[in-house]
């Protein structure tokens, strides 16, 4: 999980302390009014109410809040997130969905079960992501977003609205071909004392040597010199100048065949900065900056490569690969949830989320349950 998965933003901790502060007032202050309450009805009637039952009924109103405020959670936040523009999310959200009541009191069950030994508290700081989850947060598989002053999704009836109020498109209009120009339909001239000119003699045409005119078998060969039909006496003559014959191309110069052309294929040009083999036998090449993780999120500059993770032990976006101006390639891990091991010779090292670690041919990185191998560097 990155600060990048799907454009959301990590609460910062500042803010969330304050959040949680303001719920503990709130929470704070329901509980006194309900002690008092029922403690000032058990005086009231001097005794009737028992003073014990009293107490109760104060931590009834206690659970109550509880349930209350572990529904605002699920939804769109507690009064003091909503205050400070925090909302909590699933870790495996595609679209911001919200937590959900169970994943919500499961966090804060573990939360208040933390708490006990005081160290729950403080369990944030012990994240090194810029999303610093405590147990209670990766217990409930949540992540604690920051909405302040991001547009509200449109609901279902904003939709509608926005639909309705786009103005309509013009049909367009069928295209209609031109009317055919009308002639003049005047007297014909007379063509009675016309007298049709004399046929001009054809000019024979140019044979190119060269040019096969008999094929045996195929061609008839007394009609190859036939001369060209003389038109019909009567109608008038243009002389036209003839086509000129093509010439013909000499054998000599006709292109050489490619031989094995069967291991012909098509380039592009472009070389693999690296070549990967993942342990599903998958071969891939890779030409530039490349993410990889179980979904992740485009980012300017550079390619996604989405991995195969039945186990949902990736992240969205886990580790990226970098080649530099020179050609070498650079493994950076995205402050993922299982983190990136880098494996070579035998020795296994664990990389540091965000920074970034020379990749050399041989090595193997493995993430999650998941592994790959650089067979080829550049």
């Amino acid at each position: 999980m990155t600060d990048l998965d799907l454009g959301r933003r990590p609460a910062r901790t500042g803010r969330r302390v304050g959040a949680y502060l303001i719920d503990l007032v709130i929470g704070v202050v329901v509980l006194m009014l309900g002690a008092a309450v029922f403690g000032g009805v058990s005086y009231a009637t001097n005794g009737a109410l028992p003073l014990v039952v009293a107490g109760l009924l104060a931590y009834a109103v206690g659970i109550v809040w509880f349930v209350v405020y572990t529904l605002l959670q699920a939804g769109a936040g507690s009064l003091g997130m909503r205050a400070l523009g925090l909302r909590l999310a699933r870790e495996d959200a595609t679209g911001g969905e919200r937590l959900g009541f169970g994943r919500a009191l499961g966090r804060n069950v573990v939360w208040a079960l933390g708490g006990a030994i005081v160290v729950g508290y403080f369990s944030p700081l012990f994240d090194a992501a810029p999303w610093h989850r405590g147990w209670h947060d990766r217990a409930a598989r949540a992540v604690m977003t920051d909405v302040a002053g991001r547009p509200a999704p449109l609901e279902d009836d904003d939709h509608d609205r926005v639909a309705s109020s786009s103005p309509p498109v013009a049909a367009v209009a069928p295209s209609v071909l031109p009317a055919a120009p009308n002639l003049p339909t005047g007297d014909l001239p007379d063509l009675d004392n016309w007298t049709p000119a004399a046929a001009a003699p054809s000019r024979p045409s140019p044979l190119a040597s060269g040019v096969i005119s008999f094929v045996p078998g195929v061609s008839d060969a007394e009609r190859v010199d036939e001369p060209a039909p003389e038109p019909p006496a009567g109608l008038p003559t243009v002389d036209a100048p003839a086509r000129p014959a093509p010439s013909a191309v000499p054998v000599s110069g006709a292109l050489p065949l490619v031989e094995g052309i069967d291991e012909t294929r098509l380039s592009t040009g472009e070389r693999p900065c690296a070549r990967l083999v993942w342990d599903d036998g998958t071969r891939q090449a890779v030409y530039g900056r490349t993410l990889f993780g179980r979904n992740p999120a485009p980012e300017t500059g550079a390619m996604v490569s989405p991995v195969r993770d039945e186990t949902l032990s990736l992240s969205k976006t886990h580790f990226e690969l970098v080649p530099d101006a020179v050609g070498a390639v650079w493994v950076i891990d995205r402050h993922s949830t299982n983190g990136v091991a880098l494996r070579r010779d035998g020795v296994v090292e664990e990389l540091v989320p965000g920074e970034r670690t020379r990749v050399h041919r041989g090595d193997v990185l493995e993430f999650g349950d998941r592994q790959v191998t650089v067979e080829v560097t550049s």
